[in-house]
């Protein structure tokens, strides 16, 4: 078996939980905010054991400065974010206008970090060779269907507030938002144990003459 397959495989475990928790997090937990960090912290943990891997072999960026940092940053950025609004004083006032402005402020500013350093770790996993040719376009997709969704289910909504909701659409913008939150998560998850599945050492040539 491959030095990366431990790795990829504990890697792969965490973002399938992670997407599992996405998938039903608070009928399990229950707290909207207990769960929010609970996928937070486990998402961190997923792609924190990708960047610096149980070896250098197992690391998807070789553990190289550029990489690593994207990713550190990619990991950490979601629960920083979560925990700053969650646990700032200002949540104890009521819903006034400059409050909404600073959440949404704060989301979009935690949303665009997450997607430059996920675009810049994506792209130094396709081109530096860590991966295998067969897997290393995983998260750049997984990335695209993540952004292209999410901006798919915005443009939707508010073309839905402008014209009326009709079901069948809203059903259609639903499983949109689900695959564009899963494609990161349960989607890489997945991708990573058939990774390490298929993983194996080099071959020796016990045979091979002088």
């Amino acid at each position: 078996m491959g030095k990366r397959s431990a790795t990829w495989r504990v890697g792969g475990i965490l973002l399938a939980v992670c997407g599992v928790l996405r998938l039903g997090g608070a009928q399990m937990v229950g707290s909207p905010v207990v769960t929010q960090t609970l996928i937070d912290v486990v998402w961190a943990l997923g792609i924190l054991v990708f960047a610096f891997g149980f070896r250098r072999a197992g690391s998807v960026v070789a553990r190289r400065p550029l990489g690593l940092t994207a990713l550190i940053v990619l990991a950490l950025a979601p629960l920083v974010v979560n925990l700053s609004y969650n646990l700032a004083p200002v949540q104890v006032v009521s819903s006034e206008p400059s409050t909404e402005w600073q959440a949404f402020a704060v989301s979009w500013t935690g949303a665009a970090v997450s997607i430059a350093a996920g675009l810049i770790a994506a792209t130094q996993i396709a081109r530096l060779g860590a991966v295998p040719a067969r897997w290393r376009w995983a998260p750049m997709w997984a990335l695209g269907i993540s952004v292209g969704g999410a901006v798919l289910v915005q443009v939707v909504w508010v073309a839905l507030g402008a014209a009326g909701a009709d079901q069948a659409v809203l059903v259609a913008v639903g499983l949109i938002g689900w695959v564009s939150a899963l494609a990161p998560t349960l989607g890489l998850g997945v991708v990573a144990l058939l990774a390490a599945a298929t993983d194996r050492a080099p071959g020796v040539d016990v045979f091979r003459s002088s």
